[in-house]
């Protein structure tokens, strides 16, 4: 949507004076009884004392809500206020700024016309400081007012990540005092930025990718890769970011053939993280791989996962047997760790004894013994499993069954009295059966031991902020009322068109589908007579056990997700949608 349309003019025009607008910010919070008088005072002492703006002041200290001074700011300046999500920016506006500018000002062009620039803020501006603006941008300034991680998130997107750390390069990359690709403290300053950025976008993987014309800046955010917009003259940097990460991560700067692994630790948010650090050797330069790892993560509980009620009771039941197996499945990425803890959790008291083995430890959980494999030593899940049993557990994880001699020493467990949590990696759960049988598990134990499959996926959540309703083709409606009815035909059904709050991908954050199968006694039968896993679901079905792509028509229907993620995540890609 253009600016004109969504406020109806284009900005507001000349700023009155900072002390005039400190002066009715202050009287009209006390008139609405937001605070008292003597609250402002102190607010308004402090915001000279830190030569800080007061309505940033009001903000950063928890008085006022940002949305709510900015309301009183359009108020009193008679400037509008604007969601970025709902504003299409004049592409002409924004090339008119330069990198410089918007790292000085931090402030967002959203439409040039007539002899005036338009731009976004989340405070306003002296009156020195916008004389500064229109003689360097040659243009008379209007004003809009939006929050402040909207103008961040907006400055990333259009001008790219980083820009204040590298406002001492020129356009080519090289350094304003000299250099051929750097200062040494600008690229470490920008390589912090960048990871900064990454944490605040919860993302997991940071890929610096160089290619023939310079270099590609990915995250992978929610479990899929998103390219991320680097600043002019960036791009030329590709060696010289490599050599600041290896410095980092304590690797050898001088050994550009082999690939190199290291760690460091980072400090953001008040948290301490550790970032994994891989380097291959590619074609066009040295790849780096920075993997996020956070220290302090907890784990979810079992009603935080996303289960229906229904669904929560089947787990329940599952995971306070007395013995057998309990598989969760899925992709790599898919959250079977985090339902495995949740689970392990829920269970966790003193009268239990409880031992984990896995690769590597995860999260720290109080009460539990928990071991990490180490193939250096011969340390692995099935040598580490016997010693395991040996300690007199009531229940048992193992992070991953991988070969057959673990899956038969697990089954053999939950034969004996035990309680065993693990993973497969296997597209739905009826397949677990048959990957153990393929393992050399003999049929007949399977069948006996297993207690029940979860299988699961993750689907990224439609941004609430920037949704908008669609007009999905007629052979998926048919296809969605054949799975679950035709409530499908009237239902409203969203994406994401990409803001501000969601980096501009229209999703933010993920939700879980959950398939879950309680063995029988007529799937236990067709176990041992070694049916194909296709039989195995079909009978699951049939006993009313919904499939992932069922689960995810729902979460479509919820207004949660969007077509094409479901269809992603349990088929393959594709867009089925017209906006």
């Amino acid at each position: 949507m253009k600016v004109d349309d969504y406020i109806g003019v284009v900005g507001g025009g000349r700023l009155p004076g900072e002390t005039t607008i400190t002066r009715h910010l202050g009287e009209r919070l006390v008139a609405e009884g937001r605070l008292d008088a003597e609250q402002v005072e102190q607010a308004q002492h402090r915001a000279r004392w830190l030569k800080e703006p007061f309505d940033r002041l009001l903000i950063r200290d928890g008085l006022v809500a940002e949305s709510e001074v900015l309301t009183l700011l359009s108020d009193v300046t008679g400037i509008p206020v604007v969601s970025m999500a709902r504003v299409e920016l004049d592409p002409h506006a924004v090339e008119s700024v330069s990198v410089r500018v918007i790292a000085s000002y931090h402030v967002v062009p959203v439409r040039l016309y007539g002899g005036a620039i338009t731009l976004a803020t989340d405070s306003v501006a002296e009156l020195s400081r916008e004389e500064e603006l229109r003689v360097v941008l040659g243009h008379s300034i209007r004003w809009v007012l939006c929050q402040a991680h909207e103008i961040s998130e907006c400055v990333k997107h259009y001008y790219g990540v980083g820009i204040e750390a590298l406002a001492g390069l020129d356009a080519t990359g090289a350094a304003a005092r000299g250099g051929a690709e750097g200062e040494p403290r600008d690229i470490t300053a920008f390589v912090d930025a960048i990871i900064r950025d990454a944490v605040t976008s919860e993302a997991t993987d940071i890929h610096f990718e160089p290619a023939e014309d310079g270099l590609r800046l990915r995250y992978r955010i929610d479990g899929v890769m998103v390219l991320v917009p680097l600043p002019h003259g960036a791009d030329q940097l590709s060696r010289a970011i490599v050599s600041s990460i290896k410095v980092m991560a304590q690797l050898n700067i001088a050994e550009k053939r082999l690939p190199q692994d290291g760690r460091f630790t980072f400090e953001a948010g008040g948290r301490d993280l550790d970032i994994r650090v891989s380097i291959l050797p590619a074609e066009h330069g040295e790849a780096a791989n920075l993997r996020i790892l956070n220290r302090e993560s907890g784990f979810l509980k079992l009603d935080q996962l996303g289960y229906s009620p229904a669904q929560l009771e089947t787990i329940e039941e599952l995971i306070t047997s007395p013995h057998g197996i309990v598989l969760f499945t899925g992709a790599t990425g898919s959250g079977k760790t985090t339902s495995l803890y949740a689970g392990l959790a829920r269970i966790n008291t003193d009268e239990r004894k409880i031992i984990t083995i896995e690769d590597p430890v995860e999260y720290r959980m109080p009460g539990v013994t928990q071991l990490q494999v180490n193939a250096d030593i011969d340390f692995t899940f099935a040598s580490g499993l016997r010693s395991v049993l040996r300690h007199d557990p009531d229940v048992v994880l193992i992070g991953e069954i991988r070969d057959e001699e673990t899956a038969r020493i697990a089954t053999s467990a939950a034969m004996t009295g035990h309680l065993v949590f693990s993973t497969l990696h296997t597209n739905d759960s009826a397949s677990a059966a048959t990957r153990l049988i393929e393992m050399g598990v003999p049929p007949y134990l399977v069948a006996s031991s297993v207690e029940g499959v979860i299988a699961q996926q993750l689907v990224r959540r439609v941004c609430p902020s920037c949704r908008e309703a669609v007009t999905v083709d007629q052979p998926i409606i048919e296809q969605m009322v054949r799975s679950i009815g035709e409530e499908v035909r009237d239902a409203t059904m969203y994406r994401g068109t990409g803001c501000p709050d969601c980096r501009f991908t229209g999703y933010h954050g993920r939700i879980g589908l959950f398939e879950m199968i309680v063995m029988d006694d007529a799937l236990r039968a067709m176990i041992v007579e070694r049916s194909p896993s296709g039989r195995l679901m079909a009978q699951a079905v049939s006993s009313g056990v919904k499939t992932l792509r069922q689960c995810g028509w729902q979460r479509v229907l919820a207004g949660e997700t969007s077509i094409d993620e479901v269809l992603r995540v349990t088929a393959g890609p594709g867009r089925h949608w017209r906006g």
